[in-house]
């Protein structure tokens, strides 16, 4: 650990010894202290790097043949050989979690959780953050390009009661008091709201975001519990009878946190920066609220919820480019960390489930009206554009777009150009439900004891980002999940087997929020979209030995359309304090390049990953 990120730990450690000490001597409170150290790695196990990254850009060093109309016969354009570097880890950190429970008094209890996170990816594999090949920065066009937590918002670590340095997380992802009184509970604090039962897919799991950085591809069985946002808010549970609860809440609002460009897991093309502060300033001050009934009636459960929220994850556009070498009035400027050629751009479109047609169509309507003080209309004529007018053109075919985009990225008219989009949240209403019941029959089959879940939701007038980056597409959205669990006795030698199956459909996007106009996807083409909504289909298993020492994982995930996710593990516990995991995450991708599914581009993230703990 480094000299500065130890001092973060045990300024923190103080810190929350002082809290500790403070409220004991004033409340008189009982207290539990409890947590883990913890040691994490995750192994690359295919030669597939991160196409969002400089290093990891399938481009680099390959030569193409320069369409601009302006372009001498034969020349060329090229994207530096000397990005390109192989990662072979993906996640290499040191955990620290301290637990203090305390009861304060019969109805009043506090919770604090200590989290700190040590990043040394870094220092077993260099390729990660900013570095100088040829005489260029691999980081030097992005806010935080190459940081493990830091953010550009949110006071770097992306919220109040956080720090982060480019190596070092210190929160407080919990930090509330509980109030009991006969039926009535009350949470006061930073904390979590986890609603909805369904895994993999976040149906009803409405109310938080997720926090991306860090290891990204974690143990399944844990669901979103250790990636799911906190944030200050005030959540009420009333049981109006037996069988009958009201649930609500109030809570600040907190966006998705996303992993940042050089890191391993970067999920945005690092040819272009996201400029978040602006829309994160307009809404960081706003709230959400939500509802929920909770009932029994007939041998089943069911629930009923509303949600207003500002959407966390957020749309993406256009914006105005910012800082040295900008392109006044555009969405670009002038910076070796940005794209070389069209042949660049179309794949960088495509992995991002972008239409890099209109695109670029969108980015030349981006400058308005207002005077063509870079000869656009002249340049879309000759190049075959379909519609050539000021503010609304339109590309039409592949050429055009190959013309049009070479001649910028022409070392004599602009070079390789870094874009700009901004990053906007907007509220919403979400409104959804569920059902579920307990089968009987006969003793020991399958179908006795068997859960059977049913979660749905909808999201009126939701905003998506455009393929084309341009005006934000405004659809109604629904989707629900149909879940199936049970605990099953296969064997007297062993516990008994947990299982899970689900079905997920969504109308409008994939797994992780993405327009489904946008896929299927071949680089060079117009994306061919996807009808029908998006399908899923997962299965998970837990089977623990007969001494408990051991528990053996599995889970497997599709889409249907040739995307596979899998996750074998084991988990060892061969004392109280002592535990170990050891994982292995498989993507596979049955049409590679056509970016038909949702784990194509996401490749790089094959990998074994262990984690070894001691607990107190």
């Amino acid at each position: 650990m480094s000299e500065n990120g130890t001092r973060i730990l045990q300024r923190n450690a103080v810190a929350a010894a002082a809290l500790l000490a403070l409220v004991s001597s004033a409340h008189a409170a009982e207290w539990a202290v409890s947590g883990f150290v913890r040691q994490e790695l995750a192994v690359k196990t295919t030669d597939d790097q991160n196409n969002n990254n400089q290093y990891g850009n399938e481009q680099n060093g390959i030569t193409y043949t320069n369409h601009s109309a302006l372009a001498a016969p034969g020349s060329t354009l090229t994207r530096p050989a000397a990005f390109k570097e192989d990662a072979h880890i993906n996640w290499f950190a040191t955990r620290i979690d301290l637990n203090f429970d305390g009861k304060l008094s019969e109805s009043l209890k506090a919770t604090i959780k200590v989290r700190g996170i040590l990043d040394e990816t870094r220092v077993v594999d260099n390729i990660y953050g900013t570095r100088t090949v040829g005489g260029l920065s691999t980081g030097s066009g992005d806010f935080n390009s190459g940081s493990s937590f830091r953010q550009q918002f949110g006071g770097t670590a992306g919220g109040p009661l956080a720090y982060a340095n480019d190596r070092a997380l210190i929160d407080l992802p919990a930090f509330y008091v509980d109030y009991n009184n006969g039926p009535l509970w009350i949470r006061a604090g930073n904390q979590q709201i986890a609603w909805g039962e369904a895994l993999f897919f976040r149906v009803a799991d409405q109310p938080n975001g997720l926090d991306l950085r860090g290891h990204l591809f974690g143990v399944a069985a844990e669901e979103y519990s250790d990636t799911r946002r906190s944030s200050l808010g005030l959540r009420a549970n009333y049981r109006v009878n037996e069988t009958t609860d009201v649930d609500g809440f109030v809570q600040r609002f907190a966006p998705t946190l996303l992993p940042n460009g050089e890191t391993a897991y970067n999920l945005v093309q690092d040819q272009f920066t996201v400029d978040q502060r602006p829309g994160y300033d307009e809404v960081k001050n706003k709230w959400n609220v939500g509802f929920r009934l909770k009932g029994e009636a007939g041998g089943f459960g069911y629930q009923a919820f509303a949600i207003n929220r500002i959407n966390p994850d957020g749309v993406y556009k256009w914006s105005a480019a910012k800082g040295p070498g900008t392109l006044p009035g555009t969405a670009f400027a002038m910076n070796p960390t940005g794209v070389y050629s069209s042949a660049e751009w179309f794949k960088g479109a495509a992995n991002s489930r972008l239409n890099g047609f209109e695109a670029v169509a969108t980015s030349m309507n981006f400058i308005g009206t207002n005077g063509d003080p870079y000869g656009l209309v002249g340049l879309a004529t000759t190049c075959g554009a379909s519609r050539a007018e000021l503010g609304n053109f339109q590309i039409g075919s592949r050429a055009a777009a190959e013309c049009i985009l070479d001649t910028f990225f022409t070392p004599s008219v602009a070079g390789p150009l870094r874009g700009w989009i901004s990053r906007e949240y907007k509220r919403e209403s979400v409104f959804g439900g569920g059902i579920n019941r307990v089968f009987s029959g006969e003793q020991d089959s399958l179908l006795d004891q068997l859960i059977g879940r049913f979660e749905f939701s909808y999201t009126p007038d939701k905003r998506f980002t455009n393929p084309t980056l341009g005006d934000y597409i405004k659809k109604d959205e629904y989707q629900f999940a149909l879940i199936l669990e049970k605990y099953h006795k296969f064997s007297s030698t062993f516990p008994a087997t947990y299982f899970v199956a689900q079905w997920l459909h969504k109308s409008r996007s994939d797994l992780f929020g993405r327009y489904l106009g946008g896929v299927d996807n071949t680089p060079g083409e117009a994306p061919k979209g996807q009808s029908g909504g998006f399908n899923a289909l997962a299965l998970a298993l837990q089977q623990p030995s007969p001494t408990l020492e051991y528990r053996f994982d599995f889970a497997i995930l599709t889409d249907t359309k040739g995307g596979w996710y899998m996750q074998p593990g084991v988990r060892w516990k061969p004392t109280k304090s002592v535990q170990a995991d050891l994982y292995l995450n498989a993507v596979y991708s049955q049409h590679k390049g056509e970016y038909r599914d949702f784990v194509d581009g996401l490749q790089h993230n094959n990998e074994i990953f262990a984690r070894v703990a001691y607990q107190f």
